[in-house]
């Protein structure tokens, strides 16, 4: 026995046996008497064979193909008694639960100290007696060791020291003893027990202080999701996690790329990064959640052991492991025993997601989506595939792919598209019957739905959702996705999270890098959607409104309204904003009266637009504020086009509507919003030429230098306002992208921003689209010059501010000196944060081409203000 399992070795390494017929190869040319290997036959040349004469070609008359048919091919196999031994399976132990309402007391008891001693910090942080300024930047000092102060929040930054070194955050927060260990992250600090805490994301036993405001407003995070078990003060989660050991997996190493099922196993691709390749091999992880074990593959056998995975895919009973970009092939193994059966040699360009059906082997790698006839192997082969066709990418690689009847949905992070593999035919390469479906990152279906994490192309969390559509629908609306019947954006407090989706029973499982995350489809009841529903509009009269509404002027002398209120968006000057789960706020930040207005708004990633409201006017700079309650008592709204009604309850309930900021803080970025107006007026068709989506805010003067910003007053504001709309007018014009796309053509180099030199077309669109989609500003009214810039990461905007005497430059038309501020701020939100290189360099490439665009705007009469 010991002989025959090392001659499998040998077969399974070189791919066959040695005496094996060449494999066809389509870029080759043949001479006569030269045989091949094609789908399981040996074919012979009659005469000189030229490339792409392939033998799928021939036919019953032989003189119409270079090729004829010798005889079905000998198997390269190995016999089943030979094959590598399944894979043992063992007991996935539990985590200990003895103490876990002690871990969680003790965890909010250290949480309350935290958030006490920063708003300690904090005051210090505003008090003259402790705190100094040195090179422009506001600090404070402990015990010697000074710590900055975040200038929008007035919270200490820990220094950057040696990775070993924490004696600046102990210094912080000096109750914590040695059982407590420190992880510096962002300018604040990561804290964890030694004995009984973990860093897993999302489902850890760790505490987290960041003082750039990305947590809750005291600026502590304490996550005990793997404490909670047993204890009465923690609520009631909604989604149930799975810790990667129960796959097998070294958390600390975690990188699950992908999620599969069969019958009671969840399946996942462990393939750590390359910074972790030392510490951690690639393996498949298999929990049978019945039988509570763990069985690991870490290869098809001990001499070949994986060095990367790249996705799964179960059918009839196997498990699909693609190992392409590593190894070049597709391995099979039985779902019953997870014992090696075969394996399909392919070759294609980087790591490859996967689809399987009884027909079709589909691999979408970094150029296009190659399919494949799929012929089951013998066991133990190898077996070589030729493609039959080939699917034309329409917005770059794909996340995901999924069978629909005979269509195919293509998911991608840029776009996603549809496919018709009813016409596919040998060699042929077909488009996409559509490819205007949006950004899909991640889906799953079952015989019912299709289930999918869906982006609308703002770069921020709060831009994806789960949503799920009904098949029947989505085939009835032309294979559009139109309206999800069920969607939800936040669970247990959370964005939606999660790189692959699995479908399982009655639940969705979310696959991250660090953990499995499963919720129940009644979960998915943020938003809902009735077809074929109607409620009645409301119908608003300005000078007849509800005794609950109110109306006031904005950008007026006085300000009245305060600066913090002037929030609107680049999209649509006419800005409906949820000022908190109750309150909608509509805004004409236009100069002009408007007529007859439809008011529409959407969730983020939802298709359809519904209506809000109808107003029969409302006059120019001038706000109306009232319950939501007023349009529906039920917040339920009919969408634009007939199709139903959108319910919102669910959705507001689980929001705070605090502030501007994102998530369970605030609604303002979570709900987009439109006008329509009988109104004709240019300045109207101007603004409806924007394709930008900037949010615009305005704050307080930065508390690290009070003497370098001025107060607010309605004049600059409004200015400010209107200087953003031209720029977003600049960039969203034909001008403009022509240019920039051609920028070497125009100016004679590649452009340089902020680091980097663009040499390719995608790289010119990619900054385009990240600007349009992603930007936005937070305004500084500056003493002199402009204001430093620095980005928000998640939130995608950078802060943003001139004086009243650049504004004047810029209004008199001395443009450049801004121009070259503008390309930092371009730049930065490019990079979101400050690159390698000096963050104060002038942007000269951008600035030329900006300057120039808006001189022949401004000749041709075009900019709205």
């Amino acid at each position: 026995m010991n002989i025959k399992l090392l001659s499998a070795a040998i077969l399974l390494a070189t791919s066959g046996s040695l005496f094996a017929t060449e494999t066809y190869d389509p870029s080759k040319s043949y001479s006569a008497k030269e045989q091949v290997q094609f789908n399981d036959s040996i074919f012979e040349a009659q005469w000189w064979v030229n490339p792409s004469e392939s033998p799928a070609n021939i036919t019953q008359n032989a003189w119409e193909s270079p090729w004829i048919f010798i005889s079905k091919s000998e198997s390269d196999t190995i016999p089943e008694e030979v094959l590598p031994p399944p894979p043992e399976s063992e007991i996935t132990p539990e985590i200990d639960t003895t103490n876990q309402v002690k871990y969680v007391q003790i965890m909010n008891e250290m949480a309350s100290k935290m958030v006490e001693r920063v708003k300690e910090l904090k005051s210090f942080a505003n008090n003259p007696e402790f705190y100094f300024f040195k090179d422009g930047k506001k600090y404070i000092e402990l015990n010697g060791i000074n710590y900055e102060i975040d200038q929008e929040h007035g919270t200490p930054i820990v220094p950057l020291r040696n990775w070993a070194d924490d004696s600046a955050t102990r210094n912080l927060f000096s109750f914590f003893d040695q059982s407590w260990e420190f992880s510096m992250y962002e300018g604040g600090v990561v804290v964890a027990n030694k004995d009984w805490g973990n860093y897993d994301w999302n489902n850890g036993c760790v505490l987290e202080y960041l003082p750039n405001g990305h947590l809750d407003s005291d600026y502590v995070l304490n996550e005990t999701l793997t404490c909670f078990v047993g204890s009465e003060t923690h609520e009631k989660l909604d989604a149930t996690h799975l810790a990667p050991y129960k796959f097998g997996v070294n958390a600390e190493y975690a990188n699950m790329v992908s999620i599969e099922q069969l019958g009671d196993k969840l399946i996942v691709a462990q393939s750590p990064t390359a910074e972790n390749s030392q510490d951690d091999v690639p393996m498949v992880g298999i929990y049978d959640t019945k039988a509570n074990t763990t069985t690991k593959i870490f290869g098809i056998n001990k001499e070949q052991p994986y060095k990367g995975l790249d996705d799964l895919r179960s059918y009839n009973s196997q498990l699909f492991v693609s190992a392409i970009k590593a190894h070049n092939r597709i391995d099979v193994f039985s779902g019953e025993n997870s014992q090696y059966q075969y394996s399909y040699a392919i070759k294609h360009n980087g790591q490859a997601k996967i689809a399987i059906n009884e027909q079709y082997i589909l691999v979408a790698d970094a150029d296009k989506i190659t399919v494949y006839q799929h012929i089951p192997a013998m066991l133990g082969e190898i077996k070589s595939l030729q493609p039959l066709a080939y699917l034309a990418y329409a917005h770059g690689q794909a996340s995901s792919l999924e069978f629909i009847g005979s269509k195919l949905l293509v998911g991608g992070t840029q776009g996603s598209a549809i496919y018709d593999l009813s016409t596919l035919s040998q060699g042929i390469t077909i488009q996409p019957m559509h490819n205007n479906l949006g950004a899909i990152e991640a889906m799953d279906a079952n015989d019912k739905y299709i289930f999918i994490k869906e982006n609308n192309g703002q770069y921020v969390e709060s831009t994806t959702r789960f949503a799920m559509y009904d098949i029947q629908q989505f085939i009835a609306n032309d294979y559009q996705l139109k309206d999800a019947e069920k969607a939800v954006y936040l669970i247990d407090h959370f964005w939606v999270s999660g790189h692959d989706l699995l479908v399982r029973n009655n639940e969705i499982v979310a696959l991250t890098n660090t953990i499995v995350e499963t919720v129940t489809f009644d979960k998915l009841d943020t938003l809902e959607f009735t077809p074929n529903a109607y409620v009645p509009t409301a119908q608003l009269d300005f000078d007849a409104l509800p005794q609950t509404a109110n109306v006031r002027k904005v950008l007026q002398q006085g300000l009245s309204e305060g600066h913090w209120s002037l929030s609107a968006n680049i999209g649509s000057m006419v800005n409906v904003r949820l000022v908190d789960r109750n309150t909608v706020e509509i805004t004409n930040f236009t100069e002009v009266d408007l007529q007859n207005l439809d008011l529409d708004i959407r969730a983020h990633s939802q298709h359809n637009w519904v209506r809000l409201a109808n107003l029969n006017k409302l006059p120019a700079y001038t706000r109306i504020t009232l319950p939501i309650t007023d349009l529906n008592v039920d917040n339920s709204f009919n969408t634009v086009d007939g199709g139903g009604v959108y319910n919102y309850t669910k959705m507001l309930s689980t929001l705070d509507g605090k502030g501007n900021t994102y998530g369970h803080y605030g609604t303002q970025h979570l709900i987009d919003s439109r006008f329509n107006t009988a109104t004709k007026h240019p300045l109207l068709d101007k603004l409806n030429n924007i394709t930008a989506t900037w949010d615009i805010t305005f704050t307080n003067s930065l508390i690290t230098n009070p003497t370098a910003e001025k107060a607010w007053d309605a004049n600059s504001a409004k200015r400010h306002i209107e200087l953003i709309t031209n720029v977003a007018y600049i960039l969203s014009s034909d001008k403009f992208r022509t240019k920039l796309m051609n920028y070497k053509q125009t100016y004679g180099h590649d452009m340089f921003l902020y680091g980097t030199t663009f040499k390719t077309e995608a790289q010119y669109a990619d900054l385009l689209d990240k600007t349009l989609n992603s930007n936005g500003f937070v305004n500084y009214r500056k003493q002199t010059g402009f204001q430093d810039i620095y980005s928000f990461g998640k939130s995608a905007g950078t802060v943003f501010g001139l004086s009243d005497t650049e504004l004047d430059k810029v209004e008199h038309g001395e443009m450049y000196d801004f121009a070259l501020y503008l390309g930092e701020q371009i730049g930065r939100s490019w990079y979101d944060g400050c690159p390698p290189v000096p963050c104060n360099w002038t942007e000269i490439h951008f600035a030329k081409l900006f300057v120039d665009v808006y001189s022949e705007l401004v000749k041709a009469g075009e900019l709205p203000y």
